[in-house]
């Protein structure tokens, strides 16, 4: 009997599955507009927002920027790095891109195109550069696990190297006008709020649902900070009012915003609950953002 209840559980869940995905491959939902609340219903890409779980590779195929991977040489590490540029020849800033535990997927590399469609030169390492099997990089993994996995294991230090190496990359591009971002989600997040605390040049740093550093870090910060989060999100809401807190005893810029009934990792699913009204917000909020802090 548990046999054939978990065969059960099992083929309910791939027929989910199959729906999710045939909704989001039905007419009109192709990425070129319609409904969803806050414009981010399956299927459904705004053009003003970055793609969603059904609509990222889709968008990654269909986009008309200048793109590119390149090896940034680390040591001996190449580090595996997604380069998307906005249109036309003007210099631009340059947002370094931090990816989820998860790794460089396209949901992810979706982000770094949104950037660019609003002006940006989007830069994106693959911190798993060199760490996947035989040497590979995230497309390497077999199973996302295995990333989330290696991923952890990455110290601090080797962390801040990484994408300082990707930023001084970056800001040596023709087109970079010498001003210089962050932003990532989750654990990418907390990263972006690290750096802003390690590299005292850079002019902001947007936090999805990140985690804080600790106020000696804190200290050690010179750019504005942007945190983006949901109101279901209790772990990481914990640490806002006494981050708030923190930089205002130091005297530093710290800017928050909590979204209604969304969740962790809102940007990633954006049909949960209020997400995707969250991201209807929290998008534009973050790049008027970095227009205002990289002009």
């Amino acid at each position: 009997m548990q046999n054939k209840t978990h065969v059960v559980a099992i083929t309910a869940a791939a027929v989910s599955l199959s729906v999710l995905l045939a909704m989001a491959q039905e007419p009109g939902r192709d990425g070129r507009g319609g409904g969803g609340r806050g414009g981010a219903g399956l299927g459904n890409k705004s053009p003003d927002l970055p793609a969603n779980l059904f609509t990222s590779s889709s968008t990654l195929a269909r986009t008309t920027l200048r793109h590119e991977w390149v090896d940034i040489p680390l040591g001996n590490v190449k580090l595996h790095t997604w380069i998307e540029y906005p249109l036309g020849e003007d210099k631009a800033a340059v947002v370094i891109v931090m990816h989820y535990d998860a790794g460089l997927d396209d949901l992810q590399r979706a982000v770094a195109d949104q950037l660019a469609l609003e002006g940006f030169i989007a830069i994106e390492p693959d911190l798993l550069s060199g760490m996947g099997p035989k040497g590979g990089n995230y497309d390497s993994f077999p199973f996302p696990d295995d990333a989330i996995r290696a991923n952890a294991k990455l110290t601090a230090s080797e962390v801040l190297r990484r994408y300082r190496a990707a930023r001084d990359y970056g800001l040596k591009l023709p087109r970079a006008n010498g001003k210089s971002a962050s932003l990532g989600e989750g654990v990418g997040g907390a990263n972006s709020f690290r750096f802003a605390s390690e590299v005292p040049e850079l002019n902001a740093a947007v936090v999805f649902y990140g985690m804080p550093p600790n106020e000696v870090a804190m200290a050690r910060i010179k750019a504005p900070v942007l945190g983006l989060y949901g109101e279901d999100d209790p772990k990481v809401n914990a640490t806002i009012e006494p981050t708030a807190a923190a930089m205002k005893r130091l005297g530093k810029s710290y800017e928050s915003h909590i979204y209604p009934h969304a969740t962790h990792a809102f940007m990633s699913y954006m049909v949960e609950g209020e997400n995707g009204s969250a991201v209807a917000q929290a998008w534009p909020t973050a790049i008027a953002f970095l227009k205002q802090n990289t002009k």
